[in-house]
């Protein structure tokens, strides 16, 4: 019987990041939902939420290498549950409590409050009885089983492999399940497999959405920031930044796994895979288009399956897009030689904001949210700077709106998303945090508020609404325009421009009109967005559909 990811090891070496997690794993393994890691600045002394049967257990772990746990835990753990308003309420510990740790629980107690110490040997045992699949694990759809087979055979036959699905249709299913495979048939040379992410949120995401799919006696580890794993067996989870900068310490992996696998052609990303050459190579991605024109199947050879944006939606497997354009009726020309910087449109879009024009954006989505009865939406701006002036004037139109942008911690996008997905939030404004790896199923409503020309950052970000759910039948997008290139071209995303950014206020009011785009976008996603097959084609050719002139002085063509 193989001894199952919580061990005596764990115990001993840690590090203690890797306990907290583990701990949560073991939540996750027992059938727990809404399963979060919180510790840090402003955990109020919880490190582990979980939900089960109704009730809020709330946990703080204490690691140590040696002697008894500090007693403060139990402290700590007690005001935790008076802030989180906590059901069960339990110390867990890598070392057995002492004496102090058990008078704190019987003071605590005296006041009506009963505290657990989930210590060492219970932890091995509630490992041990777990499960070997959480209740979790998702059943794979047709194509993800296709996915899945094609992708281990190309790895073990040929060391490399690619897979291409559109956002929403399960990546991280096929990667976890892939990997899975691997490990069940003993065909990863040395035991063990790096999966590697773009970034700190997306590492954690994938960590935690593999636990739902892995067998319990595959260890996952992390390395990022200051941690590192005591031992390197099963899966460690990476940033590629941590990566580059550790190089020399990495073992000899005998599989690398990348997400997102369309970075694939930068040079942190080459470094790596060339360090690890000998080891077989895997991508997943939804748009395998790279504005360097690199073509990333180089490196992981041609895609064994593609499903893009039009399959998912004919299959049933990616919801309805209720897709508007909304014009204005700006004259572009007179904003140009009005402003005092002479900015192209490509430089308007970044940095100017005309607050007159946003106000009308947010009244047209507040009456469409409510008209509509939306529960959550996403809005895509221009900039930083935008998302948080935005999320201000949604505010004022009754919305409980904040941004979620790259300048904040990770703690507070943290609290930002926690509130999100709990619906304590209708609207959060961002620039281009969301275009990758954040799974919100339950959005119903996406808002454009920005051009691009990046068909890759364009569908990642529609993706972010496509994702189906039982609490929606369709997303509504709202797409406020002011130049059709993003549909009608497909170009390299331009670097933004240096320069102060500028607030321009026009004379008059800024009307927004609908062309009635829904029927065209959702014709034009079906024939024409399937980007995946038009390989070496350098536009999208707009389908010969009826579409409404465009009124005077706009600039829809």
């Amino acid at each position: 019987m193989r001894e199952p990811f919580l061990d005596a090891e764990r115990l001993l070496k840690g590090p203690w990041q890797a306990f907290e997690r583990d701990v949560a794993r073991l939540l996750v393994c027992n059938g727990f939902e809404d399963v979060r890691l919180v510790a840090g600045s402003g955990d109020h002394g919880a490190d582990v939420l979980g939900v089960k049967n109704g009730e809020l257990w709330v946990i703080q772990c204490k690691f140590t290498t040696g002697g008894y746990p500090s007693a403060s835990a139990v402290n700590e753990v007690g005001e935790a549950a008076r802030f989180y308003k906590a059901d069960r309420i339990y110390v867990a510990s890598s070392r057995r409590a002492g004496p102090a740790t058990h008078d704190a629980i019987k003071r605590w107690k005296a006041l009506g409050i009963e505290i657990g110490v989930l210590e060492p040997a219970m932890l091995l045992e509630l490992a041990r009885k777990s499960p070997e699949y959480s209740v979790h694990r998702r059943e794979l759809r047709d194509y993800q089983d296709e996915a899945v087979e094609n992708f281990v055979a190309s790895l073990r036959e040929t060391g490399r492999a690619q897979v291409v699905l559109a956002t929403g249709l399960g990546k991280t299913v096929v990667l976890a399940e892939s990997v899975a495979q691997l490990f069940r048939d003993e065909a990863i040379p040395t035991g063990r497999a790096l999966v590697l992410a773009g970034t700190r949120e997306l590492v954690d995401q994938l960590q935690r959405s593999f636990w739902d799919q892995l067998p319990k006696w595959i260890r996952t580890h992390r390395l990022m920031g200051g941690e590192s794993p005591s031992h390197w067996a099963g899966i460690t989870f990476a940033t590629i930044q941590s990566a580059v900068s550790r190089l020399e310490e990495l073992p000899d992996f005998g599989l690398v796994l990348i997400d997102e696998a369309h970075h694939v052609g930068s040079e942190t990303f080459r470094r790596v895979t060339d360090h690890l050459s000998e080891a077989m190579i895997g991508g997943v991605t939804a748009t395998p288009w790279r504005g360097d024109g690199y073509d990333i199947d180089e490196l992981l050879g041609p895609p064994v399956l593609k499903i893009g944006i039009a399959e998912g939606l004919k299959r049933g497997f990616l919801c309805e897009a209720d897709y508007r354009l909304l014009a204005d009726n700006i004259d572009w020309e007179l904003v140009r030689s009005q402003s005092r910087n002479r900015y192209s449109l490509s430089q308007l879009n970044r940095l100017l904001l005309l607050p007159t024009r946003d106000e009308e954006a947010a009244r047209a989505i507040r009456e469409t949210f409510d008209a509509e009865r939306r529960r959550s939406a996403i809005v895509f701006c221009s900039s930083v700077h935008h998302a948080n002036s935005f999320a201000a004037t949604l505010r004022l139109f009754g919305f409980r709106a904040e941004p979620i942008t790259g300048e904040m911690s990770a703690r507070e996008r943290d609290k930002v998303m926690a509130a999100f997905r709990k619906g304590s939030l209708d609207v959060v404004t961002t620039r281009d945090l969301f275009n990758e790896g954040v799974d919100v199923p339950d959005v119903d409503m996406i808002a454009f508020m920005r051009v691009t020309h990046s068909r890759r950052i364009f569908v990642q970000q529609l993706g972010r609404g496509l994702r189906i759910s039982p609490k929606k039948t369709k997303v509504v997008v709202l797409d406020f325009v002011s130049d059709l290139r993003r549909i009608a071209e497909v170009v390299e995303l331009e670097k933004a421009a240096r320069g102060d950014l500028e607030r321009l206020r026009l004379p008059g009011m800024v009307h927004f009109r609908d062309e009635g785009a829904g029927s065209f976008m959702l014709e034009w996603m079906r024939d024409q967005a399937d980007l995946f097959m038009r390989e070496g084609d350098p536009t999208l050719e707009l389908p010969a559909f009826d579409f409404p002139q465009p009124h005077n002085r706009g600039t829809v063509q």
